[in-house]
Parts: C-alpha cells; structure tokens; sequence
C-alpha cells in the first residue's frame, strides 16, 4: 500500500506550532505567520573545511577557476546557471562529459531560450545535450539566477560569475570556491534537487 506524501505543513507546521511564539499580524493567519518563521530560520550552519580559492573579472582568473572546478571531477558536475554563454566553460562541461563525468545543468529557460537573441545559449547548450550532457531549464521563477557547480560532492564553486564571455571579459564578478567541503556539498546539492525537479528537458535547436 502506498503511504500518503508528507506536505509542508503536516512536516514543518506542527513543530512551529510547539516551538514558535505567535505574534500575528492582524492582516495574517496563523499559517502565514508560521511561514515567515519558518523562512526566516531556513539557513544551513556547518563547519569550516578545505580549501578556500577565489578569482575576479574581468580578466582576473575568473573563468579559469570556474574551468579548473570543471576539470577537476572525476565523477559528478552539478551546474546551476542564469546566463550559459561562454565557450571555455562549454569546452570544459564537452571534456568532462567526454571522460566520463555525469554532467547534469540547470538553466534560466528566458534567458536562455526565449530570450536568446543571439542563439549563442542555445547552440551552448545543444552541444551539450547532444553530447550526453542532461540539460534541462527552468521558468518557475521570474530570473533563475543560481550560479553554482557542485563538483564530485566535495566542492563547490559560486559567486556572482555568470557563465558567459560578458561575465569573463567586460563585468566585475567574483568566483570563490570551497574545495573539499562535503557538508557544504551536500547543501548545495539539496538547491539544486529542487530545481532539477521543477526543471524541463531541453531539446537542442541550432536556431
């Protein structure tokens, strides 16, 4: 027989209501009250590990620390991305696929599909695709802007760098990896489960 689905409020509801002193707004409900509790105390604590290695742009190493991430798995790439554009970081994404790392990508649909103007993202991600990449995007928020790859479940690489050329070459980012963090890992790849779910297979076009 299958069990009936958890939902949010059966899991989340019941201890807020044992632990959390309600102080509703008079425009609130109960319910509203307790999510905004929740949401508010919804952070990740874990201790400090590994390696800490950050870059800049433009033109300060930062795309090539998005690229040594890439080539550093030996098993798994897990990409969450707004804008997906630049070249080096597809040509890294191509040898690890090649090598055989499973490569799975999340991707703004708008920004890059819809919204593609100049069919860069598009032909971007097609090349993946028809590589063996699991590409998928995602519209169920107004911007997707997540820029993290978790690499091997150990390390992870975030920061404000979009991977595009504009991101390596004209605007000012930042890249900061945490190498050999597992905990960090972990969480990161929970964000990016949520979202390969509520993402849709990208069928490669050359338009």
């Amino acid at each position: 027989m299958t069990q009936p689905r958890l939902t949010f409020a059966a899991l989340v509801l019941p201890a807020l209501l044992l632990s959390t002193p309600l102080a509703c707004d008079a425009k609130k409900t109960v319910v509203e009250t307790l999510v905004d509790s929740y949401q508010a105390n919804h952070t990740f604590s874990m201790p400090a590990a590994g390696t800490i290695e950050v870059a800049f742009s433009p033109n300060e190493g930062g795309e090539a620390l998005v690229v040594k991430v890439i080539d550093s798995a030996r098993s798994e790439l897990r990409v969450l991305s707004y804008s997906f554009t630049s070249a080096p970081v597809t040509a890294a994404l191509l040898r690890a696929r090649k090598r055989g790392v499973e490569v799975r990508i999340v991707a703004d649909q708008k920004n890059n599909v819809s919204e593609d103007r100049s069919g860069k993202a598009r032909a971007a991600l097609s090349a993946l695709a028809n590589a063996g990449v699991d590409v998928r995007t995602i519209s169920v928020y107004p911007i997707h802007h997540d820029k993290v790859i978790v690499a091997d479940r150990q390390t992870v690489e975030l920061g404000s760098f979009n991977y595009s050329d504009a991101a390596a070459r004209r605007n000012s980012e930042n890249v900061l990896v945490n190498w050999g963090n597992a905990k960090l890992a972990d969480v990161y790849l929970q964000h990016f489960d949520r979202n390969y779910r509520q993402a849709v297979k990208f069928e490669p076009s050359y338009k």
